[in-house]
């Protein structure tokens, strides 16, 4: 069976059987980060306001447009409510009109999130899914631009169980903030490790290849990107593409 969302091969399923389990946590994602994106976003209107102290080269107006956009809210609302109607018509909850009106804008972006969160499983398995999600992400973008975020991609590595043809997918941000004993779970066979730990594996484990970009060796074994050349530059190991076996580099080093 596919993923009626992305149409790739369900290895994990999530809150319906014709939705993956990677879908799904994105889309959790997304609606429960827009009202915190929607609030923030009033804090980027100067103009070449950039994220981590970064400077822009944006000719100035006088105003972050973007922002200003996505903290007015007026699109992000309008796309939520839109959908809630319909959520609301298929499932005879209380019209939107009878809804008592809310105080804020923060209030409302906060109130239709929720209630999507809520109706979730339901939406999932309507036939108009694939467009819900499509809108939802298109919207989530706009504010990721507007606070000019940036999202580090999350990491993968081979499940160094038996048996096991899972991938690890690992929050590259959680393992900024909590080091290398951030612990990961296998959705497969449900085991879980330290970084550390799998490091640790991946080095002992010589029947298991884990070949890795640059950028990932370097996350996994706390060292910069440019330590991570030199000693595959000064090893002169094999690679697989842009890809190195984990265990070679750290043998390497």
């Amino acid at each position: 069976m596919n993923c009626n969302l992305c149409n790739k091969t369900i290895k994990v399923e999530g809150l319906v059987e014709s939705v993956c389990f990677r879908c799904q946590a994105k889309l959790i994602k997304q609606l429960s980060d827009l009202p915190k994106l929607q609030a923030e976003a009033s804090d980027y209107l100067a103009p070449g306001q950039g994220g981590n102290g970064s400077v822009s080269t944006e000719r100035s107006i006088g105003i972050n447009v973007a922002a200003l956009d996505f903290s007015m809210a007026t699109e992000l609302i309008a796309i939520l409510h839109g959908w809630e109607i319909l959520i609301r018509e298929g499932r005879r909850l209380t019209p939107p009109a009878l809804l008592p009106s809310l105080p804020t804008t923060e209030d409302e972006v906060k109130a239709t999130c929720k209630f999507h969160l809520a109706h979730l499983a339901w939406t999932l398995a309507q036939p108009w899914a694939p467009d819900f999600a499509i809108e939802v992400a298109a919207v989530y973008a706009k504010g990721i631009a507007a606070c000019k975020q940036f999202v580090e991609q999350p990491r993968r590595i081979p499940c160094p169980s038996d048996d096991c043809l899972k991938m690890i997918v690992i929050d590259a941000h959680r393992i900024h903030e909590n080091g290398i004993e951030e612990e990961v779970t296998c959705f497969g066979c449900k085991q879980s490790w330290s970084i550390l730990r799998l490091v640790s594996l991946a080095l002992n484990n010589p029947t298991k290849k884990f070949y890795l970009d640059i950028e990932a060796i370097a996350l996994w074994l706390q060292l910069s990107e440019r330590q991570v050349r030199n000693i595959i530059k000064n090893g002169k190991l094999q690679r697989k593409g842009n890809l190195y076996n984990l265990a070679d580099v750290i043998r390497a080093r």
